[in-house]
């Protein structure tokens, strides 16, 4: 009745089919360059993401051989090296201390180099920049949490030479000194760990409040380098807290050196008697076993007769080596430890370097 119809619907199909190609073309063209960009991008965050690995280990490594310029810049090389980085493409820049703009010596590490781009390449982009950097500084510990309510002063430290024993609290037998040596870390109270159990609890398991050493930031510390005196032998809370370190701490972790030790000679140094944690003792990061053998003693200036106020100067790592001639029993309750320098963080807040500081560790900083 009406044949034109018929050839209308045709030629519309027809019409149709040649869009749908056409869409069906533009898709596939814009699918394959957007996966072609996103394949490119992924390799290059994924290059990026691995040279800020590098200089992130290169800056740290760098950083040990602080306040030594020269050194910093031959450890900055040498592990330049071992990351497959041209150090032509990298800039290594030491700034020295100088107080009170620069508490700390830092050397910052700076990278520049091509990414090759394979299917931008057809856009007219073959290559893209990828800057990177990462500074580091070599510190001493100001103070903070996870503090041993025990002391030592300046002038037992004095004389010691690293890994050498030295009383970390007196007993009843040996009260010449005015005081056993205890502190109060987080508030009066030497229960053996119940109801009143400051004193315990922190010699056990560290501090809860932030002590810090005198001179420290005040933004952090305040006052807190001035602690009171804990009188008394303290036998109950001491042989409790002490007890329960050695009793959990692992047998791999439970001698001081050795097949069994936590710490070994530091390789990145060139110091005599300076050590390292081994990692799988450490207890101040995710390790392992982890020593609880390891604690961190508060230096004094000096110790006092009976209740007073005392100043804290400093922090040194102790390794405890035992607790009276057998256990910590009336009068014997005498507690000693090894002395130890690490070049590594135990937990403690970055302060001021001090070359003459018990430990000093290093830090990654934002720039």
């Amino acid at each position: 009745m009406f044949p034109i119809i018929p050839k209308l619907l045709s030629r519309s199909h027809h019409g149709e089919r040649g869009q749908v190609i056409f869409v069906a073309a533009a898709f596939i063209v814009i699918m394959a360059g957007a996966a072609a960009m996103a394949i490119d991008v992924g390799s290059y965050m994924a290059h990026r993401r691995s040279l800020q690995n590098a200089v992130d280990a290169i800056a740290l490594a760098a950083s040990q051989n602080l306040p030594n310029g020269d050194s910093a810049h031959s450890a900055a090389n040498e592990w330049a090296l071992k990351n497959e980085i041209d150090i032509n493409s990298m800039n290594v820049i030491v700034t020295q201390q100088s107080l009170p703009s620069e508490p700390n010596p830092k050397v910052r590490i700076e990278l520049e180099t091509d990414h090759n781009l394979t299917f931008l390449r057809i856009l007219g982009v073959s290559s893209a920049s990828i800057d990177v950097s990462a500074t580091a500084i070599m510190t001493s510990p100001a103070g903070g949490t996870g503090v041993s309510p025990l002391s030592v002063t300046q002038e037992a430290l004095e004389g010691a030479t690293l890994g050498e024993e030295v009383v970390l609290k007196y007993d009843a037998n040996d009260i010449l000194q005015g005081n056993t040596s205890p502190i109060r870390v987080d508030g009066p109270g030497s229960g053996n760990c119940g109801s009143n159990e400051n004193y315990c609890s922190a010699l056990q398991n560290g501090s809860t409040s932030i002590v810090c050493a005198e001179g420290a930031d005040t933004t952090y510390c305040d006052d807190s380098y001035l602690v009171d005196t804990e009188p008394g032998n303290k036998v109950g809370g001491t042989r409790t807290a002490l007890d329960w370190r050695i009793e959990n701490t692992a047998v791999a972790c439970s001698e001081f050196e050795g097949a069994n030790g936590v710490f070994e000679d530091d390789p990145t140094t060139n110091e005599q008697g300076v050590y390292r944690i081994v990692p799988e003792c450490n207890p101040f990061v995710n390790s392992e076993y982890d020593s609880h053998r390891v604690m961190i003693i508060p230096v004094i200036e000096e110790l006092c007769n009976g209740a007073c106020e005392v100043t804290v100067v400093s922090f040194a790592l102790f390794f405890l080596e035992r607790i009276g001639n057998d256990g910590c029993t009336g009068n014997d309750c005498e507690i000693v430890g090894r002395f130890v320098t690490v070049n590594q963080n135990v937990g403690l807040l970055a302060g001021t370097f001090d070359e003459d500081s018990y430990n000093r560790f290093v830090r990654l900083v934002a720039d």
